[in-house]
This record gives C-alpha cells, sequence and structure tokens, in this order.
C-alpha cells in the first residue's frame, strides 16, 4: 500500500540496502522540501498533482507520467502550487554500486549522463507510458518490501527494463524528451549560483549582476523555490563541502573550498543542518556504508 503520512526520507541520504528502495506515496498535504541531493540515483515517477520539479538550476513543470531520473550530488526538489488534486509519485532509489554493475552489463545505459549534461532529464511517457511504466515501478516496490525469494532480481530486472527504455528515448532525441525552462529570471539565478559558489553571492552582488534589485531577486526566489535566497546558497555550499570530505580533503580546508568566509562559519552552518560535526560526518559515513553492506548480506 501507498505510505500517506511517511516523510522520514526527506533527510535521505544513504542507503539501507545495497542495490535499491522504493517507495510508493499519496498525500494530501505535504511539507516544504528544501532542495536537497542523495548519493545515489533517484528514479521519479510522477503520476498526480499539481507541481514543479528543480533538477540542478532548471526546471520542469509536471504532467502525469513523467519520468526523472536524478544522478547523484544533484540538487533537486519538488515545488508544490497546491493540493486540490493528491500528489502521487513513486520513486526509486539506486545505489551508486548497482548502477555501476549494469553499466558492466550494458555501457549503452550510460548515454542519459551525456544528455544530462545537456539539462535533459525528462522522459514526457503521457498517459501511455503511465499504464505501461506504472507495473514496473509497482513491482520494484513489491520487490523491495517483499520477502519472497528472488526479490532483489526481480526489482533489478524492473529497473533494467525502465532505465533501457530512458535511455533509447534520450539516445533518439524523441519528441517525448523534454528539456527544461531555462527562460526565466529563477533559472538564470540557479545557474549563476552554481557557477559562482565559492565567490561573492551576496543580494547585492547578484541582484546587480541580473540588473535588479535585491527585494524582487528575493521575493522571486522565495515565491518560488519555498526557501529564501542565502538559506539556498548555504544548502549548496554545505553539499559541496560533504563532497570535499568525503573525497579526502582534510577538514580543515573544507571552509574556503566550498564559499565560507572561515571555518568557524562552516562548522556552525554544517553542524545545524545535518546534526554532526565535519568530522563526525566523515566518520558516521564510513561506518554508515560498511554496516549496510554487512545488513545487506545478513538479509540474504
Amino acid at each position: 500500500m501507498p505510505k500517506t503520512d511517511d516523510y522520514s526520507w526527506l533527510n535521505k541520504h544513504y542507503m539501507e540496502r545495497r542495490d535499491f528502495e522504493a517507495e510508493h506515496a499519496v498525500h494530501s498535504q505535504y511539507p516544504k522540501i528544501v532542495p536537497h541531493y542523495h548519493e545515489f540515483y533517484e528514479l521519479y515517477f510522477f503520476l498526480t498533482g499539481h507541481a514543479d520539479y528543480v533538477v540542478g538550476d532548471v526546471r520542469f513543470q509536471l504532467e502525469s507520467g513523467d519520468l526523472l531520473l536524478v544522478p547523484p550530488n544533484i540538487v533537486h526538489n519538488p515545488v508544490f502550487h497546491d493540493f486540490t488534486v493528491f500528489y502521487d509519485r513513486y520513486v526509486v532509489w539506486i545505489s551508486s554500486g548497482l548502477m555501476e554493475r549494469l553499466f558492466t552489463i550494458d555501457p549503452e545505459l550510460r548515454l542519459f549522463q551525456e544528455k544530462n549534461r545537456e539539462n535533459r532529464f525528462l522522459y514526457r511517457s503521457g498517459e501511455e507510458g503511465l499504464r505501461r511504466l506504472r507495473p514496473a515501478f509497482g513491482t520494484i516496490c513489491s520487490a523491495y518490501e517483499g520477502q519472497q525469494a528472488c526479490r532483489r532480481s526481480e526489482g533489478i530486472a524492473a529497473i533494467l527494463t525502465l532505465l533501457a527504455e530512458y535511455n533509447r528515448v534520450l539516445s533518439g532525441q524523441n519528441e517525448k524528451l523534454y528539456p527544461a525552462s531555462r527562460d526565466t529570471l529563477l533559472t538564470d539565478i540557479l545557474c549563476y549560483i552554481r557557477e559562482n559558489l565559492t565567490g561573492d553571492l551576496s543580494l547585492d552582488t547578484v541582484a546587480e549582476a541580473f540588473y535588479t534589485n535585491k527585494f524582487h531577486l528575493s521575493h522571486v526566489f522565495k515565491q518560488e523555490m519555498r526557501i529564501s535566497f542565502y538559506q539556498y546558497v548555504i544548502q549548496l555550499r554545505l553539499i559541496a563541502g560533504k563532497n570535499h570530505i568525503l573525497a579526502g580533503m582534510p577538514v580543515g580546508q573544507v571552509w574556503d573550498a566550498c564559499g565560507f568566509s572561515d571555518h568557524a562559519g562552516f562548522y556552525r552552518a554544517f553542524r545545524k543542518m545535518y546534526g554532526v560535526s565535519p568530522s563526525q560526518f566523515k566518520q558516521f559515513h564510513s561506518s554508515l556504508l560498511v554496516g549496510s553492506d554487512a545488513d545487506e548480506t545478513a538479509q540474504n
């Protein structure tokens, strides 16, 4: 059964299973979702609702049957307009380890990566795709939640089917492959922030770059993203900081590499956002990865 009141996945950065996890949820209300990222792939299938979806610095207006594949470390979030229609969607999280194994089976599954660099993320399958693709997501959810023999193989087979179609659409320049919206002030600002993350991102500086005033810029950002301009900048800088830490950079050097003015400011923001210090995060991440593999082995 789809979940209707479990929001625990909103702060999800780690997978409890080695290969994939899945969720089907229907909501009549939803909390604000700030831009976030995962260390794994997210396969998102939209059924109903009134929402847009921001991936990186581009934005999509969602329609029933839309399929998005969000790679690791790409900031993303839905933006809800209203809940006059229930928000209904499937999400499948695919570990980087499983994806690499699938790339070994079929290197052409990597085709989407090149298209992602062109901001091509969305496959608009329409009503026909909604009927055809939904059973595959149902199979993945059943495989994730069930206890039957060979459930992992069944789930992985369904994931392969979805990835094959997604890549086939991208490689064929199909008309159902929809570009993102890049003709708004907001998407241009998102791009500017990403490209100048370690530079001066004060409201005054960014407003001047776009020939507007900081009050208008702040209003547009808050209205469209449901988060303040400064909160968004800090979120992206902290994500960059986490990536630097996981890449092996000494914690004492990370603040400068991700755009903070000093180590103390980075430390306070990191601890406030994630509940642990940067050093504790590094230790926790390493132990959690080891624990996840052990748990997966025990389940099998």
